[in-house]
């Protein structure tokens, strides 16, 4: 994993706690849009070289970066006293 890659992923969870903590309508579709976008970006820019040797394990760590992105959403929401 390059630092690319590493900072979009770290971009993506600041969005999802900023998402959770400070947005009010429609802050799921903020992080779902922030979460995605950073993480595909992430793949393909600084992991390109995973991307093409082991694409299952490319959408294994995707799917982990979403679940983690989610968690931290939950956890900030769950902060600002607006979970559901």
């Amino acid at each position: 994993m390059t630092l690319t890659a590493a900072g979009l992923f770290l971009l993506g969870f600041a969005a999802s706690w900023v998402a959770g903590r400070y947005v009010a309508k429609g802050a799921a579709l903020v992080q779902g849009g922030a979460i995605g976008i950073c993480g595909v970006a992430a793949l393909f820019i600084g992991m390109a070289e995973m991307m093409e040797t082991n694409f299952i394990w490319a959408l294994v760590a995707l799917l982990a970066y979403g679940t983690i992105g989610a968690m931290i959403f939950k956890t900030a929401r769950a902060g600002r006293g607006g979970a559901e």
